[in-house]
């Protein structure tokens, strides 16, 4: 309607706020970044691969170069401290995370 921006929207207060929306393509990263931390921990606690090998497989299943994944983990060391810390096992990442193959359970 002519006028409605400059007599209305840019007056009056919107009831609704943005709240610092990402964008489509960032919208999943930090689940992505989860799901790589119990991987990566899934390969070198539980099935004891090298840090090598781990990286080649992880970066087979995301898509990722090796420098990103060394990046996005260094950003989840508290989450795979934490599961080592806590001897989380094949069950649990099965239930967290059941679309990926987990060995053993």
């Amino acid at each position: 309607m002519r006028g409605e921006n400059a007599l209305y929207n840019d007056i009056i207060p919107n009831s609704i706020t943005p709240v610092g929306q990402k964008s489509k393509r960032n919208a999943f990263i930090e689940e992505r970044d989860d799901a790589l931390a119990h991987r990566y921990y899934y390969y070198a606690n539980l099935c004891r691969f090298r840090y090598d090998d781990c990286l080649v497989n992880l970066s087979k299943e995301f898509f990722l170069s090796h420098n990103v994944i060394i990046q996005r983990l260094g950003r989840r060391t508290d989450t795979i401290k934490r599961l080592v810390s806590e001897n989380v096992g094949h069950l649990e990442l099965r239930r967290l995370y059941g679309y990926f193959s987990w060995g053993r359970g």
